[in-house]
């Protein structure tokens, strides 16, 4: 409720009531009220004694003292504050435009997580013989002692059967996606091993991918994509993801890339082909990608882990373009455009570049 009265009453109103006792001798000050009072308690607490003090002030005695009643004139001045708007939707448009050409970049943030990241990418990387980059996959520090995982073959198979059923029923579709695991095992980015969880000390060290098919009629190459899921819990209530850092975003903005691009007179585009296969997981780190396959539904299912950076996990993205950053550093001193190409003007394993010249294009 509001104060009450609701505006200061000037005193020279109490000089005829200055005899009587009142219940609130502030009552011409705004106030909170103290308590109300329901009209079944009106009998308790009115008391015999009537004053009239003037034709508009009535004073009657209560338990509590002399109460006051009725109208007191007295001259109020009242604020009133008035708000008016005026929008104009065009000028507001074309400021909010201006505002986000203008607006300077946002400052990059590298969190610990990030930088663990790197400094492991760093020190773990390697390169072999034959020019493949071998990587660590940037497993969380509380892995395996209060974040673990737990078993996952059983789900990976029950998934597995699941899909091929469906497959098997699209006739030409399973042929397809056999065709695609059939190429991992031809360019040797997948391996069968033997059959199990790989559990050291009591802690699970493997990790079964569940995997299913990805149809893409319009595509003029493999219509057919596998996809991992590296976000599938275990018994432990933990994924793969769960445990592993996902790495600082290193792809430049989508937008800028392409607006770069028509900068250019002549322009071209390509594409890294297999990209995250293209890079090895180090071989202590190829058991968390397992995955169940056969060829046939009547032959048994075999066990294999995969040996490239796989789509799927969390941190393939980062792995991938952080080891194509790796590439160009490694190889500025002989391809100098190359290595800008790389670094500033690849989505992923998209190549966004051009030239003003036809020569240098």
């Amino acid at each position: 409720t509001n104060m009450l009265p609701s505006y200061h009453i000037n005193s020279k109103h109490w000089q005829k009531v200055s005899h009587l006792k009142l219940a609130d001798p502030n009552c011409n000050t705004p106030a909170q009220i103290d308590l109300l009072l329901g009209s079944d308690l009106i009998p308790q607490i009115i008391l015999e004694g009537i004053e009239k003090i003037s034709s508009t002030l009535l004073a009657q005695k209560t338990i509590f003292g002399w109460i006051l009643s009725g109208l007191v004139t007295e001259p109020v001045t009242t604020m009133t504050t008035q708000v008016e708007e005026i929008s104009n939707e065009y000028l507001n448009s074309q400021l909010r435009k201006f505002w986000e050409l203008e607006e300077l970049p946002p400052i990059s943030v590298t969190t610990p997580e990030d930088q663990y990241c790197e400094d492991f990418y760093k020190a773990t990387t390697t390169r072999s013989e034959n020019g493949r980059y071998v990587v660590r996959l940037p497993l969380k520090q509380q892995f395996p002692n209060t974040l673990a995982l737990g078993h996952s073959r059983t789900s990976a198979i029950q998934q597995f059967l699941s899909m091929e059923r469906n497959l098997l029923k699209k006739g030409e579709l399973k042929s397809e996606y056999d065709g695609v695991l059939e190429e991992y095992l031809h360019l040797n980015h997948m391996e069968e091993v033997n059959p199990g969880e790989k559990i050291v000390n009591g802690k699970y060290y493997s990790f079964y991918l569940p995997h299913h098919a990805v149809v893409k009629p319009d595509k003029k190459t493999t219509k057919v994509r596998v996809v991992f899921n590296a976000s599938k819990t275990t018994s432990s209530g933990n994924s793969l993801n769960d445990i592993l850092f996902t790495g600082p975003t290193l792809q430049p903005d989508l937008m800028l890339l392409i607006l770069n691009w028509r900068i250019f007179k002549y322009v071209f585009n390509g594409d890294v082909e297999k990209m995250y296969r293209q890079i090895v997981v180090h071989e202590d780190d190829q058991d968390f990608q397992r995955i169940m396959f056969r060829r046939s539904p009547t032959s048994p299912l075999r066990d294999f882990k995969l040996k490239t950076v796989t789509f799927g996990v969390n941190c393939a993205p980062y792995l991938a373009i952080r080891t194509l950053h790796e590439l160009a550093d490694n190889t500025k001193s002989e391809f100098p455009l190359a290595t800008e190409v790389l670094k500033t003007q690849t989505y992923v394993d998209d190549i966004l570049s051009g030239s003003h010249t036809l020569p240098q294009a």
